[in-house]
């Protein structure tokens, strides 16, 4: 269950990162576009068990969207994957492979910061911030909500580029 919520957490930003780059700034993109892999050992945990490993990866969609792959591999062995293309401006787009959510939509925020909310039936369930560091190495988030069973969590998140 943390898997899930973590991925899914995860790509959003990911992918919000990627569309604010490309619909706000020019060196965004390119900072946002590759593989990041989660540095467990920075993350901060307040919530659901930690995962042993997470990695997502961005690539541009085109027309102003950006399309996020991630897998996750929870304390217990069990692996997951999530997936979805979406825009920058708040326009929903669905989710596939994450039981918890079926709709994202994300937003650029003051700062440079990435706006991410997931939802599940029209309700919001999961939310998250993204930022890119200045030198394009790390990818921070901060991410919470409730997972599948409504246990609740809020992460800390270090993701280092690949």
């Amino acid at each position: 269950m943390a898997k899930k919520i973590l991925s899914m957490l995860l790509i959003a930003g990911a992918s919000l990162l990627c569309v604010a780059g490309t619909a706000f700034a020019a060196d965004v993109p390119s900072a946002m576009v590759g593989t990041w892999k989660l540095n467990v050992d920075k993350t901060q945990w307040n919530g659901p068990p930690a995962l042993k490993s997470y990695t997502v990866t961005i690539t541009n969609a085109g027309s102003g969207k950006v399309k996020d792959v991630a897998q996750w591999v929870e304390t217990d062995g069990t692996p997951g994957q999530i997936e979805y293309t979406v825009s920058l401006d708040g326009t929903p787009g669905p989710v596939s492979g994450y039981p918890n959510a079926d709709i994202v939509k994300m937003k650029m925020g003051k700062g440079n910061w990435l706006h991410m909310s997931l939802l599940k039936g029209g309700k919001r369930v999961e939310w998250g911030r993204y930022k890119v560091s200045t030198d394009g190495k790390t990818l921070k988030a901060k991410e919470g909500g409730s997972d599948e069973k409504g246990n609740k969590y809020r992460w800390d998140e270090v993701f280092e580029r690949q």
